[in-house]
């Protein structure tokens, strides 16, 4: 009980430190209006009163498009340490999915290093709103944009790199751009928000917060002694309303049960790992995968038929064929896990 206090005394605490996070970005956040800033490998000069948005260059992150066979982002997302496996220097790294055109874009990226980063070239990340990546905010611009006066970034077979000033037609200048700049929705979040005020204001703002906590605990301690009169009735509404079982032996029995389904999935999702981690050549790619309990039916369009030894190999490794099928460039293959 005293638990489910503590549990509630937090969530009061959150819901005030939103605010105040939000009256914060109201007082100081309008009056500067959101300014986007690239960050590249120049140093950036911000005032204290700062609150700004960040484009990472290209340097920050990695991307990948790839097909996969699932429909929505958030599926993708769960591909995304498979995919970038070998591909990309060892790391703890975090990762977004956004779909287009049927297929998603990948991106992997170490906050805890960007944060660092943006530490040394001035920018304090308690200062930084939104962050975004210059593959999804300026892919579709027609012209080169000038970084710096030796780099600039175009688009690339449909990826956004940075390449010299000199090999650049036309170009336009970052800042031109960035003040024309409509953000789109591919927001990611390198870190919580970890102070509300600068020093001069940082002890106003400690005090404030602790009155309000004592107010919320001795509210909260007055409203106590009903939540546990009342506890007891919500226990078996709550078992009512799902369905669930009212003995401990049978919620045991059920926990069991989803233990046992997890488990399941967790070695489904291992061998997907293994089954992604083939290394496709180009105009390469899986076709249909179907998965079981038991065994994973896949069809792999390959380039030509001199790859189904390659292919064979790869997968006896980690599973048993029990079909294999070579006759047109679409490789059918069954395997079997334990």
């Amino acid at each position: 009980m005293l638990k489910r206090f503590f549990d509630i005394l937090r969530d009061k605490a959150a819901l005030l430190i939103d605010a105040l996070k939000q009256q914060y970005y109201k007082r100081f956040g309008k009056a500067y209006g959101y300014k986007i800033i690239f960050v590249d490998t120049q140093h950036v000069t911000t005032s204290d009163s700062d609150i700004f948005d960040i484009v990472l260059s290209p340097k920050y992150y990695w991307t990948k498009m790839e097909e996969l066979p699932v429909k929505y982002a958030f599926q993708a997302k769960e591909y995304a340490p498979s995919v970038f496996d070998g591909f990309i220097p060892k790391g703890d790294y975090s990762y977004k999915a956004i779909k287009q055109d049927g297929k998603f874009l990948l991106f992997a990226y170490d906050a805890k290093d960007i944060l660092e980063r943006l530490e040394s070239l001035g920018i304090k990340p308690s200062h930084v709103r939104n962050t975004y990546f210059a593959q999804t905010e300026f892919a579709n611009y027609p012209l080169a944009i000038k970084v710096d006066n030796e780099n600039s970034l175009i688009t690339h077979n449909e990826k956004v790199i940075k390449m010299p000033l000199s090999l650049a037609k036309e170009h336009v200048s970052m800042n031109e751009v960035l003040q024309t700049l409509k953000p789109s929705k591919n927001i990611i979040k390198l870190g919580k928000f970890n102070r509300f005020y600068e020093k001069q204001g940082a002890l106003k703002g400690i005090i404030y917060v602790l009155a309000i906590l004592i107010a919320i605990f001795l509210g909260e301690l007055l409203y106590l002694s009903h939540l546990l009169s009342s506890q007891e009735n919500r226990k078996d509404e709550i078992l009512k309303q799902y369905s669930l079982p009212s003995t401990e032996i049978q919620l045991n029995a059920l926990l069991k049960q989803q233990e046992k389904t997890n488990k399941q999935q967790s070695v489904i999702r291992e061998n997907m790992s293994k089954i992604f981690g083939f290394s496709l050549l180009q105009n390469e790619y899986f076709k249909n995968i179907e998965v079981n309990q038991m065994q994973i039916s896949i069809v792999l369009h390959v380039n030509d038929k001199s790859r189904s030894a390659v292919v064979r190999d790869y997968f006896q490794k980690s599973f048993i064929i029990y079909e294999f099928t070579d006759d047109t460039d679409d490789i059918k293959i069954k395997l079997r896990y334990e």
